[in-house]
Order: structure tokens, then sequence, then C-alpha cells
């Protein structure tokens, strides 16, 4: 499986409190097939120095997390670096916005605000499009206007991302087969933040998937659907 949305970065936001949980994380998340995991903590840009600040602390912390890694012989998935950046605001605006994408990919994850979602959304997105910029929206799941988004965001080269946790109770799996509805380009990541309340569920996910939609669909949205927006 691919994950494209984590917390696993120690001591950078409101995920890994610090570098021994971190690689719990991680090793939970191999171990329940996680091959490649994309490493997004959050983000929130409101002028280009914040993009510079965050860049620094996000190398500090993954050289802590390869340091500690290093010296011992746990499995864990392969690592991309990217980000969850708030889109509260234009961040096409910003020079090296682009470093902010999952590495190796033109591929940017963003998270609404939860409330008062800005008219110009369109328009912000848009004009990431035009930097090359593939916009992921991060659980879209949890937005009360999905429907809004998937329709009017529908001709823009944008792709949409749900929380694993949602196929683990019943009134959420009803929610996700009605947003499944709309579209085909949907894939599933953890936002795991901690070993407790908000681990990686990927497994136990996936087998619910599975019964659900059955193991080519299941298969398409916890693993191809990623690859083919990774390239690999």
């Amino acid at each position: 499986m691919i994950d494209l949305h984590s917390h696993a970065l120690p001591q950078i936001d409101d995920g890994a409190k610090n570098v021994e949980i971190s690689i719990k994380m991680l090793c939970e998340s191999f171990s329940q097939g996680v091959e490649l995991c994309a490493l997004t903590p959050h983000c929130v840009l409101h002028k280009t120095d914040s993009l510079e600040k965050f860049l620094k602390a996000r190398k500090e912390s993954f050289e802590l997390l390869q340091e500690k890694i290093s010296q011992t012989n746990l499995s864990v998935p392969q690592f991309r670096l990217g980000a969850e950046v708030y889109f509260d605001n234009d961040i096409s605006q910003y020079d090296g916005i682009e470093k902010l994408c999952i590495e190796g990919t033109n591929l940017l994850l963003v998270e609404f605000p939860m409330r008062n979602v800005n008219r110009k959304s369109y328009d912000w997105l848009y004009s990431l499009t035009l930097k090359g910029i593939r916009p992921l929206i991060a659980h879209v799941d949890r937005y009360q206007c999905y429907e809004s988004f998937i329709s009017d965001f529908s001709d823009l080269d944008v792709a949409y991302q749900l929380n694993a946790e949602n196929f683990l109770s019943f009134w959420a799996r009803r929610h996700i087969k009605k947003i499944l509805k709309y579209d085909e380009n949907f894939i599933v990541s953890s936002d795991m933040h901690n070993l407790e309340d908000r681990p990686c569920n990927m497994a136990a996910a996936f087998l619910r998937a599975e019964k659900m939609l059955g193991t080519v669909k299941a298969k398409r949205l916890f693993e191809k659907n990623a690859a083919d927006l990774l390239s690999i």
C-alpha cells in the first residue's frame, strides 16, 4: 500500500511528539503493508519567510529521524517528504511553493479550512495548476461541502484523498459510499498522528474496503491510484 498523508515526522506539528514515537509509527505502518509513506507535516503560509522556516524545520526533523533509524535494524516504509499546506490564501504567490510538493512529484497536499471556505479557492487552485502543480485535497471526506468541491473543481487537474479511518465505522462507510459515487480519482491515506487515537489503520481499513467495494476497487484506492499520481 501507499500512504500519501501522514504526520510521522517528529517534533514538527501535532503528530509524532518525539523520534521514538515517530519510528514506532513507521514500523507499525510497514507491518500493515505500507511500502511507501509521504511525510506531510502541517504547513501554514502567510508570507515567504514562513516557507523558509518550514523547510528548515522539516529538514531538521527528517535528519533526526534518518539518524535514529540508521542506528537500528528496523523495517520502515520508503519515504517521500511533503507537506499538508493550509489553503486559506493564494499559496501560489510564494516563491518556492513547489518545494512543498511530495518529493519527486508535482503533487501538493492541501487542506481547506473546515468552515468558511474562501470563494477564491477555485482561482487559487487554478493558479497552482498554472505553475505545473497538481493539488491533492486532503481528507475531502471531512468537508460538508465535498459535493461542491468535486463539482466546482471538476475541470481542474486535482485529486482527492480520503482518510482510512472512515472504513472502520458503519456510519462513516455510508458517507464514503456516497462520496465515491462522484469521482474515480480518490486515494486512501492514514493521516496518522500518533499511536493511540490517530494511528495508522491502513490494513484494517483495506480489509473493510475490500468487503465493501471488492478487491479491485480497494486496491485502486489504497495503492494503484496513488502509484499513478506518483508515476511509479
